[in-house]
């Protein structure tokens, strides 16, 4: 029959209470270090080997001797673990990351002495949230909008021609082969066959284009850019360099006619279904953006009538999370390059104050939840959870095995919405 362990005798003084973190002291007396210390000693005992005694047989005045340190560090570990479990089930502390121990104090015949660190959740009560006062501008779509848009769509659906008997200009595209050195050297990248060139698009390299200008059909040009001093690849950086530049086609822009034929091979039926279509997409996207404008003045109105400290920890998650995601997408664009520290503790200066807005508006939300009692969503994840079986029928295992792992941030995802459509509805706008 399982036994259960029994309760330490542990003193607790609160050092330093702060709005979302706890320091304490943690005594445990020398008797309850002696009882322990005994403990582990004789455990060690029965699995020691030691030469001239089988297993388990050695004295134990003899594993107390070749064993201490391990034994010092055994009970360390198992006290401060124990201790400061029972202190946090003791006072109901629900923390947010593992206790900090730290200036621990531990000497034969005396108490143990620790202190823990905890993070907590800020006790928080919202207020004001209902009636919020929001301004949004009425934008509605205009004829304007809607030809520039079409313009837009023929611009995308235009096809390269050969441009006949001209030099090039600056709205030509090119096809060029280039080779480039650096102090006489060719260098990663500077070397290209058959390359698109844009001759409108802002350039990496200033005065590349420009050395191109009113060149012929089967010229070769000599131009010497300079890198520009924040170039991202660093080497290369405030360098000049020259290029060979020889080309092989000049090409320009051959625009579709705004007509039926033009809708018809967009999918449509006519020109006039076509600007029906484009206004009808503006207007959508008016909405998306006036809805997205409205939320953020609601988190805005938030978090300026409420001032809280939020757990360092969660801070810190969330700084990293948006920090990984703006350099996924600045090295995807090469305008960051990996294992720069410079870089990097720029990045984190600048998104860290988005990091903390962004868990005092989850807790904000999260106590919203609570006072309306939005938090039962059970029906909207069976909901979500039907939709997504029926939309992939042949695949009902792998949805039950996405509800099973996320089941936590689907909840959490389906109250947020549940709590901002609330706030929405609630709002004052004009």
């Amino acid at each position: 029959m399982e036994t259960l362990e029994k309760p330490l005798s542990v003193k607790v003084k609160v050092l330093k209470e702060e709005s979302c973190e706890l320091t304490l002291s943690v005594e445990l007396p020398a008797e309850e270090v002696a009882r322990e210390t005994e403990s582990v000693f004789r455990d060690i005992q029965a699995r020691a080997s030691l030469p001239g005694f089988r297993t388990g047989k050695a004295p134990l005045d003899l594993v107390r001797k070749n064993f201490a340190q391990r034994a010092r560090q055994t009970v360390l570990e198992n006290l401060i673990g124990r201790g400061a479990a029972q202190v946090l089930r003791e006072r109901k502390l629900q923390t947010i990351d593992a206790p900090k121990v730290e200036k621990i104090g531990f000497e034969p015949g005396k108490p143990l002495l620790f202190q823990m660190k905890v993070e907590k959740d800020p006790d928080l009560k919202v207020k004001d949230y209902k009636g919020l006062k929001i301004t949004l501008k009425a934008s509605p779509v205009n004829d304007d909008q809607v030809t520039q848009t079409l313009e837009e769509l023929r611009e995308r659906n235009a096809t390269l021609v050969q441009a006949s008997g001209v030099t090039v200009g600056k709205n030509h595209f090119l096809v060029v082969d280039f080779e480039g050195r650096i102090e006489g050297k060719a260098f990663p990248g500077g070397s290209a066959k058959n390359y698109l060139l844009n001759m409108a698009a802002p350039q990496t390299i200033a005065g590349f284009s420009e050395g191109l200008l009113d060149a012929g059909l089967s010229d070769v040009r000599t131009v010497t850019p300079r890198f520009p001093e924040d170039y991202p690849r660093k080497e290369f950086a405030g360098k000049d360099a020259t290029f060979q530049v020889t080309i092989k086609e000049i090409k320009e822009k051959r625009f579709p006619a705004l007509d039926d034929e033009f809708a018809k091979d967009l999918g449509l039926a006519s020109l006039e279904e076509l600007k029906q279509k484009v206004r009808q997409n503006l207007e959508k996207e008016v909405a998306e953006r006036s809805d997205k404008e409205l939320e953020d003045q609601i988190f805005q109105a938030l978090l300026d009538r409420h001032s809280f400290s939020v757990p360092p920890t969660l801070v810190e998650h969330r700084t990293q999370a948006l920090i990984r995601r703006t350099k996924n997408a600045l090295e995807r664009q090469g305008l960051m390059q990996p294992n720069d520290p410079k870089a990097d503790a720029a990045l984190r200066e600048r998104v860290r104050p988005q990091a903390e807005k962004d868990v005092r508006l989850s807790y904000l939300l999260k106590a919203i939840a609570s006072q309306e009692k939005l938090e039962n969503v059970e029906a909207d994840i069976d909901a979500l959870k039907k939709k997504a079986l029926e939309e992939t029928q042949d695949k009902k295992e792998t949805v039950e095995t996405y509800f099973k792992d996320h089941l936590l941030s689907i909840r959490a995802s389906l109250i947020e919405a549940k709590v901002i459509e609330f706030l929405k509805k609630n709002a004052k706008i004009k």
